[in-house]
């Protein structure tokens, strides 16, 4: 059971990485200029050291099969990198509880309530760091592509999407993915027909929320995955607690 719970959490957190720098970069259209907004909201990324997000994770099948929806209540700060999740997955009647702090990872056994609890492995950490350091990268590509990208100014907001001529997009994704390896895994997260959608604040260029949906294949199945995001508290947390019963978890060592 620990490590299916593990498995659970390491598959999460890297699809919640690769989505994660992928879903920070914006663009303009129409009277605005993209390059400038494009590249305010990039400087206004690079400032975030802490937010709220609400993720909610639809993945279906292209052929048969059940399809899968999950829900993400995070807290996370990066510097130091420290992490609150609780993730519920719908109609299963699955809520599993994590914390990461002080380089400790801690993970809620939902059967019995019991906490595992083991050293950070330093892949995991790493695929975090990255999340600062890879908004260079997603500018120059979206820069380079802004006549694909679509804006609009609406109720204070910049409505930006990307809906047709995605290849640049998914070609930018397999890159990251080549880069990211967690618990000694790479996960191959091929993608194709990938569409964008967000909503950023006029005034501060911060991510107020994203749609991101694309087809990939989870574990032998051909899905489309949408990720429905809302960004909230940006800046505003001051430190990640993790509960007693957590911290008084006994250690297991990292498989």
């Amino acid at each position: 059971m620990k490590k299916s719970l593990k498995k659970i959490l390491f598959t999460v957190l890297t699809v919640f990485a690769v989505f994660f720098v992928v879903a920070c970069g914006n663009k303009e259209d129409a009277k605005i200029n993209k390059e400038e907004v494009l590249q305010k909201s990039a400087e206004a990324y690079k400032n975030i050291k802490s937010a709220d997000m609400l993720i909610n994770l639809k993945m279906e099948p292209k052929k048969s099969g059940q399809p899968m929806e999950l829900t993400m209540d995070v807290s996370i700060t990066l510097e130091p990198i420290a992490m609150k999740m609780s993730m519920d997955i719908k109609d299963q009647n699955v809520k599993l509880n994590s914390f990461i702090k002080d380089d400790i990872m801690y993970i809620q056994n939902p059967i019995d309530n019991s906490w595992i609890k083991q050293a950070l492995p330093e892949d995991v950490s790493n695929q975090f760091k990255n999340m600062v350091n890879s908004e260079d990268e997603t500018y120059e590509v979206l820069k380079n592509n802004l006549d694909k990208v679509n804006i609009k100014e609406e109720g204070g907001n910049y409505i930006i999407s990307v809906t047709k001529d995605t290849d640049f997009l998914k070609e930018a994704i397999k890159k990251q993915n080549s880069k990211v390896n967690m618990a000694g895994q790479n996960l191959d997260l091929n993608v194709d027909n990938v569409t964008l959608e967000y909503v950023v604040d006029k005034e501060t260029y911060d991510t107020k929320s994203s749609v991101v949906a694309f087809d990939t294949n989870i574990q032998g199945q051909d899905v489309r995955m949408t990720v429905d995001s809302a960004f909230s508290n940006i800046n505003n947390i001051k430190e990640i607690t993790v509960p007693e019963e957590a911290l008084n978890a006994t250690a297991t060592p990292a498989n």
